[in-house]
């Protein structure tokens, strides 16, 4: 007489399939029963998404085309529109800034980068939206170039053409408005991947100075420079005058040197 185990597993598996009652005890469930009335009460998970309306939506998209219109013409890389800006305006970069609209236009205008690189090609990514500011709106800038015409470099001194490409890698922008549509806060020059382009770290005026071959000073030295910068009139500006930001502002600004009316 034999066992099932010395059947082996053929005329095992034959029992089970031919056996209705231990087919059905092995293979039943043992997981408990949920009552079919608990199971239609229990609330479902989902996801609810906010529909802008029609206005918010042409807003949106009238904001994000003033905004490429204004960093592509941001008195910077090209001549300014400074129609475009409001009276409460403020610049900020890495290590410059805050510069209310006067110090900044003032700053940009001494650089004329559009001279020193006439054939300066800014790429320019589609804005998004920023999900807590609805008027701030962010984009990926790229620009490359060649250094074929004078470069100023806002001090005095310049810097004859070289034939040097300019390759920045790229830079996170944002723009951001008030509610008439005018630019109240610009930043940029923020580098998020120093590995492309050839001037590694560096973005906004930086970049210009290395590929034109000129001197960056460690950060040590550029706090020393800034300090005198702020003395001067007609000269780069670092930060605007406590006295002459905006309140929300106010705090980060310097508290000695030139007021912007005396700067320019």
């Amino acid at each position: 007489h034999s066992s099932t185990a010395d059947m082996g597993p053929g005329p095992l598996i034959a029992l089970i399939v031919t056996t209705p009652a231990l087919t059905s005890a092995l293979f039943r469930s043992t997981a408990p029963t949920v009552p079919r009335s608990a199971t239609a009460a229990a609330p479902r998970c989902r996801t609810v998404l906010s529909a802008a309306g029609p206005a918010e939506l042409e807003k949106t998209a009238e904001l994000k085309r003033l905004a490429r219109e204004f960093v592509l013409n941001d008195g910077f890389h090209q001549p300014a529109k400074p129609e475009m800006l409001s009276d409460d305006f403020v610049w900020f970069g890495p290590i410059v800034g805050p510069l209310n609209k006067q110090d900044f236009l003032g700053t940009v205008g001494l650089f004329a980068v559009w001279d020193g690189f006439p054939d300066m090609k800014m790429s320019l990514s589609d804005f998004t939206q920023d999900p807590t500011e609805p008027n701030r709106f962010w984009a990926i800038l790229r620009l490359s170039g060649t250094h074929s015409g004078t470069q100023q470099s806002g001090t005095g001194m310049s810097f004859p053409p070289s034939g040097a490409a300019l390759d920045v890698g790229p830079q996170c922008v944002s723009v951001t408005f008030d509610e008439e549509g005018l630019v109240t806060r610009y930043t940029g020059g923020y580098i998020v991947d120093r590995r492309q382009g050839t001037t590694g770290e560096f973005g906004g005026f930086f970049a210009i100075t290395k590929t034109v071959g000129g001197f960056l000073p460690g950060m040590r030295l550029a706090k020393v420079l800034n300090w005198v910068g702020a003395k001067l009139k007609r000269f780069p500006k670092a930060r605007s005058h406590e006295a002459d930001l905006p309140t929300r502002w106010k705090g980060q600004g310097r508290s000695h040197g030139v007021r912007t009316n005396e700067a320019w």
